[in-house]
């Protein structure tokens, strides 16, 4: 629980995302969090970076929102989430085919926010 009692963390009880730990999910993605997308979090689903079915936890730093079509995209496997630790926030790393550096893309709400260092 966060300091208003709100879960931040259910772990392994459920692979539903309760109401509240949406909202906390809402609140830090505001709407799909892709690159480039940002549909708002209505139209979003809650993904779990590591796989629930693999053991992965339903908890704010597992989960990331993604729109019907970015959710497809991130399992097929052709781009990668995860949540920095130095931010908290979901940085997506794209194919080789389209960077071949592979080079981490921050959250679609978090472009503005950022400088990026060389």
């Amino acid at each position: 629980m966060d300091s208003d009692g709100n879960p931040i963390d259910v772990g392994r009880t459920t692979r539903l995302i309760p109401r509240k730990l949406r909202r906390a999910l809402a609140a830090r993605d505001c709407g799909c969090a892709f690159p480039g997308c940002g549909r708002p979090a209505a139209w979003t689903e809650g993904h779990h970076i590591i796989h629930w079915s693999n053991g992965g936890p339903t908890n704010l730093s597992n989960l990331v929102l993604l729109c019907r079509f970015h959710h497809t995209t991130i399992h097929r496997g052709d781009w990668t989430v995860h949540i920095s630790k130095d931010d908290g926030h979901p940085w997506f790393t794209p194919p080789a085919w389209i960077d071949p550096q592979r080079k981490p893309l921050p959250a679609h709400n978090r472009r503005n926010q950022l400088t990026f260092a060389a």
